[in-house]
C-alpha cells in the first residue's frame, strides 16, 4: 500500500494594502526633486506646493475654491494655466494676478530663482502678444 504524503502548503498572510503616496513623494517620483511647500506671505495662494526641475517649474496652489496649477517649460518658452497654454487663454483678473504673483515666489525660492527672468520674459512677452 502507498502512503501519500501531505504537503506543506504557506499561506501568506494578507498584506496590508499599501498607503497612498503623499504628494512630494509623488512629485519626487517623477524626478521633480526640488517638490516642496511654499508658504509667501501676504499673496492669495498660501497653501501651495512648487516642484523645480532641470528646465520646468510646476506651482501648485489654491485659486477661487478650485486646485490650479501653473507650468513653466523654459525650453519651450510656455506658460500653462490649469493645462492650458496662456497664449490660448482669456485670462481672469484673478488668473493674471496669481501668474504675476508668481514672480515674487520664484524670488523669494532659491532653488527656483533661476527661473525668474525667464519667467518674467516669457510672461511679459504672453501678455503683450495678447493685446
Amino acid at each position: 500500500m502507498k502512503v501519500m504524503h501531505e504537503k506543506q502548503v504557506r499561506i501568506e498572510p494578507v498584506s496590508e494594502p499599501k498607503k497612498s503616496r503623499g504628494v512630494f513623494e509623488l512629485w519626487k517620483h517623477i524626478g521633480a526633486t526640488g517638490a516642496r511647500k511654499v508658504g509667501v506671505k501676504g499673496l492669495a495662494a498660501t497653501d501651495s506646493m512648487l516642484a523645480v526641475s532641470k528646465d520646468c517649474l510646476t506651482y501648485t496652489f489654491i485659486l477661487d475654491r478650485e486646485v490650479a496649477s501653473i507650468h513653466f517649460d523654459r525650453i519651450r518658452g510656455e506658460i500653462f494655466f490649469k493645462g492650458h497654454n496662456i497664449k490660448n487663454m482669456e485670462l481672469t483678473p484673478s488668473q493674471l494676478g496669481t501668474l504675476r504673483e508668481l514672480k515674487v515666489v520664484l524670488a523669494q525660492d532659491e532653488s527656483a530663482r533661476p527661473f525668474l527672468s525667464d519667467y518674467g520674459a516669457t510672461l511679459d512677452r504672453c501678455l503683450a502678444d495678447k493685446r
